[in-house]
């Protein structure tokens, strides 16, 4: 009697092959991205004014121009954003969405 010769994959390799290729799908997915844009300049007042709230523990204003129009934002000393109702911040990175 002849051994018998064994032809094609298992299901093991056919796994690992897969696992492999999700891996590197995954790399390759995370690390390929376009530059994200600089923010806009009232994004940066506001962002530093919450970490000067923050540092010192007082309440600091800013005037910045959201929508083509001069708006006040207060960052409070607890890292909160205060800003007019029509007018949208984000408490952790300042982008406004304006309505």
């Amino acid at each position: 009697m002849r051994p018998r010769r064994c032809a094609g994959v298992t299901l093991v390799e056919l796994m690992v092959v897969l696992v492999l290729l999700g891996l590197l799908a995954g790399v390759v997915g995370l690390s390929w991205r376009r530059d994200p844009a600089p923010p806009p300049i009232e994004n940066q007042a506001i962002a530093t004014a919450r970490h000067r709230a923050l540092a010192t523990g007082t309440t600091i204003r800013v005037d910045v121009m959201v929508g083509g129009r001069r708006v006040t934002i207060a960052a409070g000393p607890d890292g909160s954003i205060i800003a007019p109702r029509d007018v949208q911040v984000d408490p952790l990175t300042g982008r406004t969405a304006h309505e």
